[in-house]
């Protein structure tokens, strides 16, 4: 029985304690849950699950639209595939919620969107348990160091504050050094500039396997980041025992093979090719491999990428990073999809002040009369210098300028410990708070919903849209009638991206000719494929020879199609004119 009310008061605990989020007001797992439902609740949206992951929690898929869902073109919203990068699935259910809207009815008659706002949920859950970790994979126990041992070595809270963060020890062989413009911040020492290392640095825990490394087995095994099958990193931690190897990866693979009407997949990522656009490399056009976007498929993304600056505003993103195993890169490259990450916020550039730093300055300096003659020398020497800009370190340092702006306690002050793992050395814990840097504060994400909403509709215009545009029924005697179909594309984007057609997974373009009873066709098949039509006027044309057998006239129907870009019919009557 003690053990019984032991677990059950333990089980309290660790609930209260997770009903705090890193940042306030963000939603979890079954807050989240209760977000859907609400949405699927109104006329326009249904809510099912994809499957269960191996912390019991379910993958959701909201689909919004009228009609038949999946006979219509439609736009993959995914959220949050990194799982510390929580704002993602916050964008992704709010996007969602402004769709699923009276006012976007014509829209939705048109297209449908699938939602999969959340589909790492259990490292997700890490964003709201103490002490606050950024945790990328899901509740697979793994052996990440590969010792044999699975979850022993995670980090550990030293300074009990709640959050983990970094050591740093002192050691004059270490290869960090503070920033020379604020020793808060920690950056490789280079000896070419005469630099001396003083710290090495470690996350915040102890070495309790004893192969001396700090926190490189914790809890949480595979990413759903690192798990696809686009450019794979073997053996490496995170990426699980094999490609979509996870429930959850799988759910989402399987779903986007099974729905050949995406056109579209909009992700939220810190892997950027929206504000920083892919760009091609002439090199590995020829490769059998592509690593890097068609020539082709370029000026496309890079329009896209052109409309979604404008929309939404922001300026100096970070630099992309190319992901290993990720989704949005699988999209494109793997899916054939036109493929859009966009990280949605980032902390943005804070200029220091100049009265400060001239306060600053005049507080430092000495009056010229008491400089010396060798001072004023240096002193005239560095004004006629221009320094070099400090690259090293310069995203933590906005970070921090931005945390002071905005009140945000987002860096714990380096504190001396005594610590077990360094006897006799100077031990301190610090550093900027995880969580924070990716994720902004929950008054800032309506209004970025809804530049990203307005993103999404821009999207939807820029489409392919496939037309029936001319038909053309000549009578050549005996019966016989020379049918014409012209199809033309109206929308922006080409039928299929030049990736697209390498990996043969998009559905190609069709046109069908439906013959009634006593026709059949003397030339042509009645089924075929048409070539990738490029935007604004790209056009093909199609000929039949159809014999009526005892008729003057009948009625042929003509259809284009594809799943992805949705399709057309058209009525042709054969019938002889008097003269």
């Amino acid at each position: 029985m003690r053990m019984i009310c032991g677990f059950a008061l333990l089980l309290v605990c660790h609930t209260a304690v997770a009903d705090r989020p890193a940042v306030e007001g963000y939603a979890d797992y079954n807050a989240m849950r209760g977000q859907l439902k609400a949405i699927a609740a109104g006329e326009f949206a249904t809510l099912e699950s994809l499957g269960t992951t191996v912390g019991r929690r379910e993958v959701y898929l909201l689909s919004i639209g009228t009609g038949r869902l999946d006979e219509k073109p439609a736009v993959l919203i995914v959220g949050s595939v990194h799982a510390p990068h929580l704002a993602g699935s916050e964008l992704a259910v709010r996007v969602a919620r402004g769709l699923a809207d009276e006012a976007n009815r014509k829209l939705l008659d048109r297209v449908t969107f699938y939602v999969i706002s959340r589909p790492a949920p259990d490292a997700c859950e890490a964003f709201f348990r103490r002490p606050y970790f950024e945790r990328s994979g899901n509740d697979r126990n793994t052996d990440d160091d590969r010792d044999g041992q699975i979850d022993e070595d995670g980090p550990d809270d030293l300074d009990g504050d709640g959050w983990i963060t970094t050591l740093r020890v002192a050691d004059p062989t270490g290869p960090y050094m503070p920033h020379p413009n604020d020793p808060r911040v920690l950056i490789e020492a280079d000896p070419q500039r005469d630099e001396q290392g003083r710290y090495r640095i470690y996350v915040e825990g102890r070495d309790r396997d004893e192969d001396d490394e700090h926190g490189e087995d914790p809890a949480g095994g595979v990413a759903f980041n690192r798990n696809f099958t686009f450019r794979y990193p073997y053996f490496e931690r995170g990426a699980g025992p094999h490609q979509v190897s996870e429930i959850e990866t799988r759910a989402v693979a399987d779903f986007a093979f099974s729905h050949p009407n995406i056109a579209a997949v909009v992700t939220f990522t810190p892997e950027d090719n929206l504000m920083q656009s892919w760009k091609p490399d002439g090199s590995s056009e020829s490769k059998r491999i592509k690593t890097a976007v068609r020539s082709d498929d370029s000026p496309y993304f890079d329009f896209i990428a052109e409309a979604y600056c404008e929309i939404h505003g922001g300026e100096n993103p970070p630099e992309s990073v190319r992901g290993e195993g990720s989704f949005s890169e699988w999209a494109y490259f793997h899916y054939g999809r036109w493929s859009l990450g966009c990280r949605g916020w980032w902390i943005p550039q804070v200029a220091v002040e100049k009265e400060e730093s001239d306060k600053d300055e005049a507080a430092t300096e000495k009056p010229e009369e008491e400089q010396s003659e060798e001072e004023k020398s240096e002193e005239e020497k560095s004004e006629a210098e221009e320094p070099k800009e400090e690259k090293r370190g310069a995203d933590e340092i906005n970070a921090l300028r931005w945390f002071d702006r905005e009140k945000i306690d987002g860096f714990a002050k380096w504190k001396r410990i005594e610590h077990p793992d360094f006897p006799g050395k100077q031990v301190e814990v610090g550093g900027l708070r995880p969580f924070l840097q990716l994720n902004p504060p929950v008054d800032r994400l309506d209004p970025l919903a809804e530049k990203h909403g307005q993103f999404v509709r821009r999207l939807v215009e820029l489409l392919p849209q496939v037309a029936i545009h001319e038909t053309k029924a000549e009578s050549l005697g005996g019966g016989v009638w020379r049918v014409t179909v012209a199809v033309v594309n109206r929308g922006y984007l080409p039928t299929m991206s030049q990736m697209g057609e390498t990996t043969r997974q998009p559905h190609k373009l069709q046109i069908e000719l439906q013959l009634p009873q006593g026709a059949s066709l003397a030339a042509g098949h009645p089924r075929l494929q048409l070539p990738v039509l490029a935007g604004h006027g790209g056009k093909a044309e199609q000929t039949w020879l159809v014999v009526l057998a005892n008729a003057k006239s009948a009625t042929l129907r003509a259809r284009v199609w594809s799943p992805s870009v949705g399709s057309q019919m058209k009525k042709i009557t054969l019938a002889e004119t008097k003269p």
